[in-house]
């Protein structure tokens, strides 16, 4: 039985992006594992930015704690299993300067910089430990589409964690390709193959569909007006298909290329 390792930065980013897929690869007889990188608890005190957030997501007390238990509800309707990291999310950071990285007005200069020395090598540190523990046949992560700092600290961690060792295949961030489905370019020389689109079954859409609602601290900021979040993902998910000459709905797929990373 083969092993597929999705490395998600936070705690609904694969769900939302390769739901389908990691439905699909479980139902085939893959163990799938989602390790979660920047899922860490944090310790108050919060950010204003943060506990704005927190009365947002409707949650008290210990906020990632819930968000976690939401995460393992929606990964069970797929077929997979959580593993959560211990970094923390860019709300909860502070970078040299001891500032927020983000906070109410807006972005630091570190946060616009990239500037948090140690932390790629560290993040790529827990991701390697992962791969070493699990020994996966494929890894599949974010392309960081829409440029959110810590989606490119993820996909930075694993092309260096994962090296030319495993297939790595990069997916399309969503909602953020909803705005702009451009491909970034990857760090360091690595290269995008050719898009591939993967196409679930009306099982495994409507399981994703199933796990987003898990989600439900974060509806309320990924879709402020209350609406229903199905018609964007379909109408995006058969425009992706067709793209490709296919029919049906489909989820996007860049693999990273041999020698590129």
């Amino acid at each position: 039985m083969s092993l597929v390792l999705a490395v998600s930065p936070h705690l609904d980013d694969a769900v939302l992006s390769a739901g389908g897929r990691l439905f699909e690869l479980a139902a085939e007889g893959a163990e799938v594992i989602v390790f979660t990188l920047l899922a860490g608890i944090p310790e108050p005190p919060f950010s204003l930015l943060a506990d704005l957030f927190h009365e947002e997501w409707g949650l008290e007390g210990n906020p990632v704690a819930e968000r976690r238990a939401e995460d393992g509800d929606a990964l069970k309707l797929l077929g997979s299993r959580p593993v959560h990291g211990s970094d923390l999310d860019v709300i909860y950071r502070t970078g040299p300067d001891g500032l927020w990285m983000v906070d109410m007005d807006g972005p630091s200069a570190a946060y616009e910089t990239d500037d948090e020395p140690g932390l790629r090598e560290h993040l790529a540190g827990s991701v390697a430990r992962v791969v070493a523990e699990l020994g996966p046949d494929l890894i599949l992560t974010c392309a960081a589409v829409g440029e959110h700092i810590d989606h490119r600290r993820t996909r930075d961690a694993v092309l260096t964690a994962a090296g030319d060792r495993v297939p790595v295949r990069c997916w399309e961030d969503l909602p953020y390709a909803h705005r702009s489905a451009d491909p970034p370019i990857l760090p360091d020389g690595a290269v995008l193959g050719p898009p591939v689109a993967e196409r679930a079954t009306d099982e495994g859409w409507s399981a994703k569909y199933a796990a987003i609602e898990c989600y439900r601290s974060q509806h309320s900021m990924l879709w402020p007006s209350g609406e229903d979040f199905r018609p964007s993902f379909d109408a995006h998910a058969t425009a992706q298909a067709r793209s490709l000459g296919l029919t049906g709905r489909a989820e996007l797929f860049w693999p990273v290329l041999p020698g590129g990373r």
